[in-house]
């Protein structure tokens, strides 16, 4: 026989890998289900203790009742701590509810609570108070004295029995206590609703005292600072001159009002000069030229002057009458020419004053503007100080006018707070809206629904227990999930005989008892045996080998021996574990020369091969212990040894020591046409099988097969609907 290629392709009948097996994934949601389902008793005893848990603590908890109070949060206006008291009223978003049930449950307000309602002297929240009953008042006597409960251990009793919630989008707080007195649960949460609206009370209260308080010492102050301010203004002015005339729409300073009137005084003293200046100058002209001095304005309006004029027309109109018949010599003419001499010469005497006087006019008015000018340029040489010393004033004066207009503000304002503080002394931003009544009917327990939630929670239970002793099984249940695990072609399943049989009587039932379930799936094993190819003829060589000591894998090899002999092939089984060789006991025989000797060339085949009495299988025993057995079975002489014996016989059974323990499995599985893995069911773990498959792979390509050994046939059935035959 030649020893297979590791590129030699094995067949084991139909029973091929798995397309694309890729050794992870091992559950499968029916595997799970028939787990559950075959694991009744598991489902039936954990519902039962639940079941029976659940219905003790129904009898013997204590009841507790619920009482429901209803608060409403109402619109709120401005605070006067913010100066909003005239705006409209705004409605409390859900932040500010929020707000306010915390509030409501806050570590002040339930200390308050357990306070004014007496709950700290009640035994159900002060277990210091709590007498010993049943069992603990039998045995413990007059025991020491519990310790003392604090006050905030109280209050999270109490909180922890508060249940405050908003009313879906409605501004009503629903406030639910429970307690183990039904009078007790209305009675408390009646008055957590009322000290909540009573605390508000005295937060308005108190915030409108603080505000008003604050109001008055912000006026006293406002007051002290105008009259500081005014004063200062005040010295301010008296010092550097600076009062104020006229009304509020023309108020101006002395200075200013004095420049203003010398302004408008030069004005009309240049003016006047003007005037003066330009008479004057026409008279010199008239006076200088051939124009009589008669025509000017003065002279004319002269009444004196007009007087002699009219007396000079008088006269000359009685000269010239007299002209006509009296001589220029005549004395009445004389007399009349010389009167108008005299006439002629007090006009000019009076037109000379005007002269004088018109000149004189001029002079006082050159004089009054060089006066006005002079005091002007002096006031003007003022002003400047006076200018800086009005803006210095004029910033006083704010300074004075914005603390008043402060001062007023403050005032009104106050007189609004002490009036909104009056009206609002006893309001609050909150109302009861139902007052809670003592519950008649229990909160907890609620029977019915606790016995139909127990018997959910009991089959739940149940079924979870079932599932995490599925899912948490070491080894393999059914061969499909060992075969999607390995990615190996699956050969069958050898049931156990449920309990501990010697492995001489076992193989021995195959002759006495043929139809065994023990049998049958050996003759199972046999007949995918007798249908593998190996590059297309028939495999003739078999390892058997194992993850672990103890998996059968012994039984397995010298069952399938003595089951091939029996259908009247020749077939030797060749014990290839060096180490501990146990088929000589199985057969009743003692141990004799064997592998070992035909190795070391000791001995012959025909001193160590034995035939067995019962079906006449031939017997390769392990001989005698070699210092390196891996060495030697692993050498040329152990490669002509089975093809040797492939020779002679229809099938070699080699017995190999497992793999956790030697590597002689793997090596013996590289000169040998297949390899069979005996996995223990339930009992091999999934990754020791995993790393066998591996190391049996690197050395055989894909001639491995497994097999399921010692299964329950009862629960196998349960799991899949299926006997143990394989």
């Amino acid at each position: 026989m030649s020893t297979p290629s590791l590129s030699s392709q094995v067949i084991f009948g139909d029973r091929r890998r798995p397309a694309g097996g890729s050794g992870e994934d091992t559950v499968n949601p029916w595997d799970l289900l028939r787990g559950i389902w075959a694991r009744k008793a598991v489902v039936g005893g954990t519902a039962l203790v639940i079941l029976l848990i659940a219905f003790a603590f129904i009898a013997t908890v204590t009841p507790t009742y619920t009482a429901e109070t209803l608060l409403r949060i109402e619109p709120r206006a401005g605070e006067i701590s913010r100066f909003d008291d005239l705006s409209p009223l705004s409605l409390p978003d859900q932040g500010a509810v929020e707000s306010e049930i915390q509030e409501l449950i806050s570590y002040s307000m339930i200390a308050r609570l357990v306070s004014e309602t007496g709950l700290d002297k009640t035994a159900e929240f002060n277990s210091s108070l709590r007498k010993e009953n049943g069992l603990g008042a039998l045995f413990g006597g007059s025991a020491k004295k519990k310790d003392k409960v604090s006050l905030s251990e109280i209050v999270d009793k109490v909180q922890g029995r508060l249940s405050i919630y908003r009313k879906g989008e409605s501004r009503v707080i629903s406030i639910n206590f429970t307690s183990e007195v039904p009078e007790r649960a209305a009675s408390v949460a009646n008055r957590l609703a009322e000290l909540y609206i009573q605390k508000q009370i005295e937060t308005r209260q108190a915030l409108h005292s603080e505000a008003t308080g604050w109001l008055r010492e912000q006026i006293d102050t406002l007051r002290g600072e105008v009259r500081k301010s005014e004063a200062a203004a005040e010295r301010f002015r008296s010092k550097h001159g600076l009062f104020m005339t006229g009304e509020s729409s023309d108020r101006a300073t002395l200075p200013q009002r004095e420049l203003s009137e010398l302004t408008s005084q030069l004005v009309l003293a240049e003016a006047t000069y003007s005037e003066a200046q330009a008479r004057l100058s026409l008279a010199r002209d008239l006076a200088a030229g051939e124009r009589d001095i008669d025509t000017v304005g003065e002279v004319l309006n002269s009444s004196l002057i007009q007087n002699l004029r009219q007396q000079e027309v008088q006269l000359q109109a009685q000269i010239a009458e007299m002209s006509a018949t009296l001589l220029p010599s005549h004395p009445r003419m004389q007399q009349a020419v010389a009167n108008l001499k005299d006439l002629q010469t007090q006009i000019s005497q009076e037109i000379r004053k005007i002269s004088a006087a018109l000149e004189n006019e001029a002079q006082i008015a050159r004089s009054r503007v060089s006066t006005i000018k002079a005091n002007l340029n002096k006031l003007k040489r003022q002003m400047g100080a006076l200018n800086q010393n009005e803006v210095e004033l004029r910033a006083l004066e704010r300074e004075a006018a914005a603390n008043r207009q402060l001062l007023e503000s403050f005032l009104t304002r106050y007189e609004a707070a002490a009036a909104k503080a009056e009206a609002d002394a006893r309001a609050a931003d909150a109302r009861i809206v139902s007052l809670a009544e003592p519950p008649s009917q229990p909160s907890f327990p609620q029977k019915g629904a606790l016995g139909v939630l127990a018997v959910a929670a009991s089959l739940i239970g149940g079924i979870a227990a079932a599932f995490v002793v599925q899912v948490l099984a070491p080894g393999f249940l059914t061969p499909e999930q060992l075969e999607r695990t390995t990615g190996t072609p699956f050969l069958g399943i050898v049931p156990g005989t449920g309990k501990r049989t010697p492995l001489g009587q076992l193989t021995s039932n195959l002759v006495y008892r043929p139809h065994t379930p023990f049998a049958e799936s050996l003759r199972n094993l046999l007949s995918h045996l007798m249908t593998a190819r190996v590059n297309g003829r028939p495999a003739k060589s078999v390892t058997i080998t194992s993850c672990l000591r103890g998996e059968g894998r012994t039984a397995l090899a010298l069952g399938l021996a003595r089951t091939i002999a029996l259908g009247g092939r020749s077939v030797i089984l060749v014990e290839a574990d060096l180490f501990t060789p146990s088929v000589h006991r199985a057969l009743g025989d003692q141990a004799r020369w064997g592998l070992s000797e035909v190795l070391t060339g000791r001995a012959s085949f025909e001193h160590v091969i034995h035939r067995d009495p019962m079906t006449g299988a031939h017997i390769l025993q392990a001989g005698t212990p070699l210092t390196n057995p891996t060495a030697a079975l692993g050498s040329e002489r152990m490669i002509w040894i089975l093809q040797a014996l492939a020779q002679a016989y229809d099938y070699v059974i080699v017995d190999t020591p497992a793999l956790s323990e030697s590597g002689d499995g793997q090596i013996l599985s590289r000169l040998t046409d297949v390899t069979i893995l005996a996995v223990q069911w339930r009992r091999t773990g999934r990754l020791a099988v995993t790393r066998a498959v591996k190391q049996l792979a690197a050395a055989t390509s894909r001639r491995v097969g497994t097999v399921l050994t010692q299964m329950s046939a009862k629960e196998y059935r349960s799991l899949t609907g299926d006997d143990a035959r394989g």
